[in-house]
């Protein structure tokens, strides 16, 4: 009998159930390993659709806040605005830009870059590459430069608000007919915002470290060639009622509620001279001024020479503050201690006036008086 490739049914039946066991087996190997990346898949779609959302989000919001500025007076110009930063962060990037309030007081730069994680929306670093131009209402624009400008912004909706700013290699220029700047360079520049340790009102931490003092500052009879360091510290009451649409009524807004400027810490040192401050407390008056008291010690060399500044012609109030200190400084060897008061819209130092009180905000004229009716002429 010759072979025979024939099978029975029950061989083929058996084949069958065998081979359908195989791929079956085989299904089931590879099964397990396609669910991670489909999961992955899923994740990246997912977040995609997240970070999309975040982006157009930030865009409405940036909108509308230049809408809301607009149309409280601001002078808004935006241009070449980009959002990037796929797939962890924000990236907001403006070309030239400049923003300017109702008073006069605004910035611009050539080009400003911001980023912020895609989950903590509300703390943002804020980078200055080609530098800031400070618009100082009448005084004129201030050009500030540096290897590093930035700032730090947590959002004020959060409970640990804060805005810190810092700058290294610093630079300050003005130009054409501005009024000077007090420094003209500093090689560290630090500014910090933040709610006080009891969370009962505000904190204001500033330093300068080795500024170069211009000769037409107030500061000059102190620092004359001399690197300078200030060191200021204050406590602000009632920051919570720091609220507007613009500055001067931010500022009305606090002061209404009784806000405060305490001084915690002011020390200036240029060598072997200084000037500080320790207490007392500032306020805004109703026409925009300073009020209050200050206690000032002032130590200064004995050879300065500061009374042709008193009586040298116009100079500005801070001038004569320090002018007027140094020559009491002189006349009492070498030391004073004396408060510097402002009140009734002027400054006075040892019972002397020397000027108007340092002005805040410049309050809106009042509205002109409607004329009186005219009576039609009798014929």
């Amino acid at each position: 009998m010759p072979f025979s490739f024939m099978t029975t049914p029950a061989d083929r039946r058996k084949t069958g159930a065998l081979s359908d066991d195989a791929s079956s087996l085989v299904k089931r190997r590879r099964l397990p390993w396609a669910w991670p990346y489909l999961a992955i898949l899923l994740v990246l779609g997912g977040y995609g659709v997240f970070w999309l959302a975040a982006r157009e989000i930030l865009q409405a919001r940036l909108a509308r806040e230049a809408d809301q500025l607009r149309r409280a007076g601001y002078r808004v110009e935006l241009a070449d605005q980009r959002i990037g930063g796929f797939p962890f962060r924000l990236a907001l990037h403006y070309g030239p830009l400049r923003v300017v309030g109702p008073s006069g007081w605004g910035i611009a730069a050539p080009a400003l870059d911001a980023q912020a994680l895609v989950y903590a929306p509300g703390h943002w670093v804020v980078l200055a590459p080609g530098g800031l131009e400070v618009e100082r209402g009448g005084d004129g624009p201030l050009s500030i430069r540096g290897q590093a400008l930035r700032a730090s912004i947590v959002s004020g909706h959060a409970p640990s608000w804060r805005l810190a700013l810092e700058g290294e290699a610093m630079t300050f220029a003005t130009s054409g007919d501005a009024h000077p700047f007090t420094f003209t360079r500093a090689e560290r520049f630090d500014v910090l915002l933040r709610p006080a340790p009891d969370r009962s009102g505000g904190q204001l931490l500033m330093r300068l470290t080795d500024g170069a003092v211009a000769p037409s500052s107030a500061l000059a009879p102190i620092a004359g060639s001399k690197p300078l360091t200030l060191d200021l510290a204050l406590r602000l009451t009632r920051a919570e009622a720091f609220k507007g649409s613009a500055w001067a009524s931010a500022v009305r807004a606090w002061s209404q509620a009784g806000g405060e400027a305490q001084i915690v810490r002011l020390q200036v040192d240029a060598g072997a001279a200084n000037l500080s401050t320790a207490g007392g407390a500032l306020h805004v008056g109703e026409d925009g001024r300073l009020a209050g008291s200050l206690p000032l010690h002032v130590a200064l060399p004995s050879s300065l020479a500061v009374l042709p500044m008193i009586f040298g012609g116009h100079v500005s109030l801070p001038v004569r503050i320090v002018a007027v200190a140094a020559a009491l400084v002189r006349g009492a060897g070498g030391a004073l201690n004396a408060p510097l008061k402002f009140q009734d819209g002027r400054a006075e130092l040892e019972g002397l006036t020397i000027g108007p009180a340092p002005r805040v905000y410049r309050p809106p004229a009042p509205a002109d008086q409607t004329p009186p009716r005219m009576q039609p002429a009798r014929p």
